[in-house]
């Protein structure tokens, strides 16, 4: 039987960016049960009990997988409340119904297992989007060793983000749309493609922000050897 892992495939480094920064522009949302503002970027983000490898041997815990079931990802977004709890869990990326359900019962289960996020001192709740993928992983003698990164790593990209993304004046919808670009060996980026649309303001926004963290990559790295990778960077809306 196969287990569900938390892609490292499909996107690459960005599961750092969709699971602890959340890439949304910084538009204002509200919990609905309370009507309290849910935050996309605070100054200490929510943590799993254990860190970011616990939680993901959580979820494969929770998730069975068989052979006769569609391989492919899963995305969730949910929010850790205040107090660490689980609220709004739910599919924004579908699969299948069995598996939708599955990853959305194993958030669910982590209930009340997160220190909660913090802005100015205050406790407050703070979205995740969170990516499973299903299947069985594939070793690859190929892959880099050293994946690109954001050069100043999480805490600059969060910077970038807070800086430069906004909600577009024609956007209509909430949704993901996923960038796919290829950081050349230089750092410098090429072959950018929308690999999930929502509506067009949103993506040509996506596609905005993809573009500007031109200069801004450090390569990945085999054999000692600067390489290209492709990259695919979730943003949120």
């Amino acid at each position: 039987m196969k287990q569900s892992y938390i892609n490292n495939n499909l996107f690459p480094p960005a599961i750092l960016f969709a699971a602890t920064l959340a890439t949304a522009p910084a538009i204002a949302q509200q919990q609905a049960n309370t009507g309290e503002k849910v935050h996309e970027y605070v100054d200490q983000m929510p943590v799993f009990a254990g860190g970011m490898g616990a939680m993901m041997q959580f979820i494969g815990s929770k998730v069975t997988y068989s052979n006769t079931q569609p391989e492919g990802v899963v995305v969730l977004s949910f929010i850790v409340d205040k107090d660490g709890t689980i609220d709004s869990a739910r599919v924004i990326k579908s699969l299948a119904p069995a598996l939708d359900a599955a990853s959305v019962n194993a958030v669910k289960a982590m209930d009340g297992k997160w220190t909660p996020g913090v802005q100015d001192g205050k406790q407050v709740p703070v979205r995740f989007t969170l990516p499973v993928k299903f299947g069985q992983p594939k070793p690859d003698g190929n892959a880099p060793e050293t994946m690109p990164e954001y050069k100043g790593g999480a805490a600059a990209f969060k910077t970038f983000m807070k800086k430069n993304a906004r909600y577009p004046r024609k956007g209509t919808k909430n949704g993901a749309v996923l960038v796919s670009f290829v950081i050349n060996e230089d750092g410098s980026l090429s072959d950018y493609r929308i690999k999930s649309r929502v509506e067009p303001a949103l993506y040509q926004e996506a596609l905005r922000l993809a573009k500007l963290t031109e200069g801004n990559w450090l390569p990945a790295m085999k054999d000692g050897q600067k390489v290209k990778v492709q990259y695919t960077m979730p943003v949120y809306f």
